[in-house]
């Protein structure tokens, strides 16, 4: 005979939603010695900026010591001033970041690792990769969250993620046009 006495009934015991997190003692991913050879690459050729200027922001390094100096690089070229190892080290020095950088010894010691920017624009390309997968772990890590939270509702959640998704999509595709010619009626 089957009992159908709810308070007979054993009571599980309520799921805790702890963030599952899959990488777990993982280092995200980064590229730390292209991020070096980048900046000095950026220092070293006048015309090196132009190369990456689309395919990297201060947030695509992985280092913040990195963000900070590339950040500097992105405010001299934006005021069309050269960018070498010394007018770096001066807009750092003007921002109040040249210590917190590892000061002019390590602006010298990233125009050492590289001898020209032949290959700037792959080794930026790989930085802008790694930053994307890192964006992606950060999304999927606070979709799983929310998911896990039995107060969200899973149809506003999908359309959230799939918003975020797009929005990531797009900051992070090359932003190439071609201009099409209109179509002639005829």
């Amino acid at each position: 005979m089957a009992d159908n006495n709810p308070t007979n009934k054993r009571k599980s015991k309520p799921k805790e939603t702890q963030p599952i997190i899959a990488d777990i003692g993982k280092v995200q991913p980064q590229a730390r010695e292209l991020e070096s050879a980048v900046l000095g690459a950026l220092m070293l050729e006048k015309d090196a900026y132009s190369l990456v200027s689309d395919i990297l922001k201060p947030d695509s390094f992985y280092d913040t010591i990195h963000q900070t100096i590339y950040s500097a690089i992105v405010s001299l070229s934006l005021r069309q001033a050269p960018v070498d190892m010394l007018t770096v080290v001066e807009e750092l020095k003007k921002e109040g970041n040249l210590d917190a950088v590892g000061g002019p010894v390590y602006i010298a010691e990233l125009t050492d690792k590289v001898s020209s920017a032949a290959h700037i624009e792959f080794h930026a390309r790989i930085i802008a990769q790694k930053y994307l997968a890192r964006e992606l772990i950060s999304f999927s890590s606070g979709v799983t969250n929310k998911a896990f939270d039995e107060t969200t509702d899973v149809d506003d959640l999908m359309q959230e993620a799939e918003s975020k998704l797009f929005e990531i999509s797009q900051r992070n595709v090359k932003k190439d046009v071609t201009q099409i010619n209109p179509v002639k009626k005829l």
